[in-house]
């Protein structure tokens, strides 16, 4: 059953003892709340936001990026029902084997699980993801024999809005009650602190209820998990969760680097999408990370920003000739009608430095704001100067393309221009032992017995592909775990 939390918060306080508490609606969330009901567990889900978007809630998600410019702190996330899945573009693909291998070059241990374990609940989450039926798995193209490079598998999901596919059975659940418009504000533990006794929620119109569970997940995303266990601090002066020091840490994203330009040698081989994975043997020699470099053939720019004039006039006046484009783009770098554009997806290495802090500053609920302070570090640097080159290198010599690669890639003191995914990850991330991570291999926190934290957020590593679909895997995954307890 659905409720509006601003109307109808009494009857939490009326309601039978829940199984599962799950705080956010996103894939994660939503996953595991079927999941469990299906099991026979009695849930309590909980939304912070509204049935559709709103100002009032996603104000609450501002946020201030400290370290390199990360633009997608508050545009990055919604915060209503349905969650970030209500702007995903749904590219589905699943993690290759080594990255669930320990790596010794990302300086922190990987995955305290198989990759088998997580791909049981495969034919699942296709369901869920509505892409039955897909492979996923990367391949050789006759067109492009190389011993480094496999064209990336992945699906397209339409993509699946988990907001209106999930509706209306929520609605009709009678093990589910969903409540939205309940803003989980503090997390209250026993004296001893290893056991969570209950959830301080807070409506739109200040009325608060202290919501009780036999177990509690949080699925809010890696940056918002970060904050409440950060800001959830009057018994642990340090945060729920972070005697470690690790909750917020290793902040990861998969890095968005405009490699450069190229111009086709073989049309016919364009005629199809070109995203080359590089295979483990290259990653393993070279001590670097996994990606994507995907090669997108005749674009036609659009100049942006504050030098869009001046790039619009150089493009028009210079794209007639070659040798007037080479000295042009002296001045200021621009990409010319037909010219391909080279990009990518990145694996991130984990890296400590790489954090969520909290402001001084707070929001309207009263908690404290995000400082988000993303970090690169020279083993990023490396995977994508490597990637780059090999690729470059590649096509040439299969005589597929030329390719101009961007100056900060050949050039040693000028720094490398990277962006992001979107692909929040890491900052609550899963280990095997407590001083490397925040969540064990069930994905619960290591000293709380009934808290668990499911999401990206608990990615030991970013892998070389999207997240969602290794999102829900771990949410069935978890819900099972659950469901036998």
């Amino acid at each position: 059953m659905i409720f509006d939390f601003n109307e109808a918060w009494t009857r939490i306080t009326a309601a039978a003892q829940y199984d599962v508490c799950i705080c956010g609606t996103g894939p994660a969330g939503i996953t595991t709340a079927r999941k469990l009901a299906a099991g026979g567990k009695r849930v309590l889900l909980l939304e912070g936001g509204d049935l559709s978007y709103s100002e009032v809630s996603q104000e609450l998600y501002l946020g201030k990026s400290i370290g390199r410019q990360y633009w997608h702190v508050q545009s990055g996330r919604l915060r209503y029902f349905g969650g970030t899945s209500n702007h995903w573009t749904g590219r589905c693909g699943v993690f290759d084997p080594i990255d669930f291998e320990d790596r010794p070059y990302f300086g922190m241990p990987g995955w305290p699980i198989s990759r088998e374990r997580v791909l049981k609940g495969l034919d699942e989450a296709k369901d869920i993801l509505d892409i039955s039926g897909s492979n996923l798995a990367p391949f050789e193209d006759s067109e492009f024999r190389s011993t480094v490079f496999l064209q990336s598998g992945f699906a397209l999901s339409p993509p699946t809005r988990f907001a209106e596919k999930y509706e209306a059975e929520l609605r009709q659940s009678e093990r589910i009650d969903f409540f939205y418009n309940a803003n989980l504000v503090d997390i209250r533990l026993n004296s001893a602190q290893t056991l969570v006794e209950g959830l301080l929620v807070r409506s739109f119109t200040g009325q608060e209820v202290k919501v009780s569970a036999r177990r509690y997940v949080l699925a809010l995303g890696a940056i918002e998990t970060a904050r409440l266990l950060l800001s959830a601090n009057k018994q642990a002066p340090d945060g729920v969760g972070n005697r470690s020091g690790m909750v917020g840490r290793c902040f990861m994203e998969h890095l968005n680097v405009p490699i450069g330009r190229f111009l086709v040698t073989a049309p016919d081989f364009f005629r199809k999408e070109v995203a080359l994975a590089p295979n483990s043997d290259f990653l393993r020699q070279n001590n670097i990370g996994n990606g994507i470099v995907h090669f997108e053939p005749n674009s036609l720019p659009k100049s942006s920003g504050r030098l869009h004039v001046f790039k619009q006039f150089l493009r028009e006046t210079s794209c007639l000739h070659p040798s007037l484009t080479k000295i042009a783009r002296q001045l200021v770098d621009f990409d010319c009608a037909g010219d391909g554009v080279v990009s990518s997806l990145i694996e991130q290495a984990p890296n400590p430095s790489s954090r969520i802090k909290l402001s001084r500053e707070v929001d309207k609920l009263g908690l404290p704001i995000v400082e988000l302070d993303w970090e690169f570090n020279d083993q990023d640097r490396k995977t994508i100067k490597t990637l780059a080159m090999k690729a470059a290198q590649e096509m040439a010599r299969l005589d597929r393309a030329r390719v101009q690669l961007a100056r900060f890639i050949l050039n040693a003191d000028q720094e490398i221009e990277i962006g992001g995914h979107a692909h929040q990850m890491g900052t609550t991330r899963m280990s095997s032992k407590s001083q490397y991570g925040v969540v064990n291999e069930d994905c619960r926190v290591h000293e709380i017995e009934n808290l668990y934290l499911i999401g990206s957020s608990v990615f030991p590593t970013g892998g070389g592909t999207n997240p969602t679909l290794t999102i829900v895997l771990l949410a069935l995954r978890l819900a099972e775990h659950l469901n036998v307890g």
